[in-house]
């Protein structure tokens, strides 16, 4: 195996500042930084697995697994993303969350399509019972610069829509409290592949009521993949969070770090 040689300083200052300037935002489901940006037609399927146990002074298991599934074909690219996370320390469970997505979109012309997706997600860490999300909007690509031979650049997309938000909470204050409500829904997305091996992918959602703009989230996700194989990757997720109208007694901020290792097939 050949020693990947040192890039330089210019590349590492400019992941930097990318990094600084789409993780401002803080995290909600972040459906961007899994997009898969390969082109050709076919099925593409990718498996993640996170697991930390540790027992002793601190008896603490934890796990997250995950599960993709795309299809491509000519103009259309479809796919669905199952995750499942959860972790027990003294047999106390601290996380339980969960989501299933499915999303459809169709190339228009050659800087813009559309999509339209749905979603359902619970998240016990912030009482988040259920949550339905329906919705559809366009993406543009028009930032977009093709990659060299050595498949390495920067592809620059934005993303504006709307969507039906249903909402079931267990407050402590108010008990069980269900909203269904409109927002609007926005994101700016960078995917860079900086080598052969190393891929960043950085992007930052907007997410306000329509009716009143001072209840609104916004979300981050960075994913950093190193790939051993082509099959086979290390990733690293920073996944931040905020809420401008959290329920009783949490938090409007969440911050996540998540290492695990990615199969692709």
């Amino acid at each position: 195996m050949k020693i990947a040689h040192m890039y330089p300083i210019k590349y590492t200052a400019a992941l930097t500042c990318l990094l600084a300037l789409c993780t401002s935002v803080k995290a909600q489901v972040n459906i961007e930084t899994k997009r898969r940006i390969d082109s050709k037609s076919g099925w593409y399927n990718d498996i993640g697995l996170s697991l930390k146990y540790q027992s002793g002074n601190t008896d603490l298991l934890k796990l997250e697994t995950s599960l993709r599934s795309d299809y491509l074909v000519g103009r259309y690219h479809t796919f669905g993303i199952l995750t499942f996370q959860q972790e027990k320390q003294g047999g106390k469970v601290y996380t339980d969350k969960g989501f299933i997505h499915l999303r459809g979109a169709r190339s228009v012309i050659e800087h813009l399509g559309v999509e339209i997706f749905t979603q359902k997600q619970y998240n016990e860490s912030i009482l988040l019972q259920d949550r339905n999300l329906a919705g559809g909007g366009v993406r543009l690509s028009n930032l977009k610069q093709h990659t060299n031979p050595k498949n390495t650049g920067l592809n620059l997309y934005l993303g504006i829509g709307a969507m039906w938000e249903n909402e079931t909470i267990n407050d402590k204050q108010h008990g069980k409290v269900e909203t269904n409500i409109i927002r609007s829904t926005n994101y700016i997305s960078a995917i860079w592949r900086i080598h052969k091996r190393w891929t960043a992918i950085i992007t930052g959602y907007y997410q306000p009521y329509i009716q009143r703009f001072s209840d609104f989230r916004v979300l981050s996700e960075s994913r950093f993949e190193f790939h051993l194989t082509e099959k086979v990757s290390i990733t690293t997720r920073l996944n931040l969070r905020y809420d401008s109208e959290p329920p009783a007694g949490i938090e409007a901020h969440d911050l996540e770090i998540v290492n695990g290792l990615s199969y692709k097939f």
